[in-house]
């Protein structure tokens, strides 16, 4: 893990490190139940096929996805920003008695050699990222040829640019309320408030509606894109609030 991070980069692994204690208590972030768990099951076992496949999370957090694969029979590596998400990561995955490679690592600078996974994975987290086409430069990289990136992301706040909630103060107490008593659980307002002003500016800030995403993959090099909608209740523990989506698509052989 490289020490010289930027000052963004800094501040949202800082962020992400306050929240991994309670991540999994959100509904949405956390597995809920057993029919949760076979929900996601039967939504991977056929998207990716028969195991063993070498699986790379990146921006694994407390290792949802990578769990899952690694209970589907694959060789799964997790990498993770932030120390404390990689932290319970290990501690669930020694819990489930999963062998996984959880590493603290930068998902727009990875540490791993070319070409050497068959499939690149993360579940909302492109939209938290300073660079992203830099990150999709990196995962096509890692990927062998004909290699699959699939992507789980959702769209909620209306904006490409500054959020609605940032710049009205009562849309700004429902977001806080949504995200989940992150304010609370951070050490300090004014670091939260930091994390804020550069959430705001990121490109995808809000997350990306599906279409933009799609346009943007295929114009950073990913083909065969797919597209799946992920409103199944018994995926989040809840009705969705807001879209979410699966896109999947391929590194080109050639």
């Amino acid at each position: 893990m490289r020490e010289d991070l930027d000052e963004i980069t800094q501040v949202i692994r800082s962020h992400w490190d306050r929240r991994a204690i309670t991540f999994d208590d959100e509904t949405g972030h956390g597995l809920v139940s057993d029919v949760q768990r076979r929900a996601w099951l039967d939504l991977l076992s056929p998207l990716v096929g028969p195991a063993p496949q070498d699986v790379l999370d990146v921006g694994c957090g407390t290792g949802f996805l990578a769990l899952r694969f690694a209970e589907l029979g694959h060789t799964v590596t997790g990498i993770d920003l932030a120390p404390q998400m990689i932290d319970q990561a290990r501690r669930k995955a020694e819990e489930a008695d999963r062998q996984i490679d959880f590493r603290v690592g930068d998902a727009a600078a990875l540490d791993c050699p070319d070409e050497c996974f068959d499939w690149v994975v993360a579940r909302h987290v492109i939209w938290n990222l300073p660079d992203p086409q830099r990150a999709v430069d990196e995962w096509l990289r890692v990927l062998r040829p004909g290699g699959h990136l699939v992507l789980i992301e959702g769209k909620w706040a209306y904006n490409e640019a500054l959020p609605p909630w940032y710049r009205r103060p009562a849309s700004r107490l429902l977001s806080r309320g949504i995200d989940g008593c992150a304010a609370l659980a951070s050490r300090s307002r004014a670091s939260y408030r930091r994390y804020r002003r550069v959430e705001a500016q990121l490109p995808f800030s809000g997350g990306p509606s599906a279409k933009r995403l799609v346009a943007f993959l295929q114009e950073n090099g990913v083909h065969d894109l797919v597209l799946e909608p992920l409103m199944d209740p018994l995926l989040w523990g809840q009705t969705p609030r807001f879209p979410r989506y699966l896109v999947a698509g391929t590194r080109p052989r050639v």
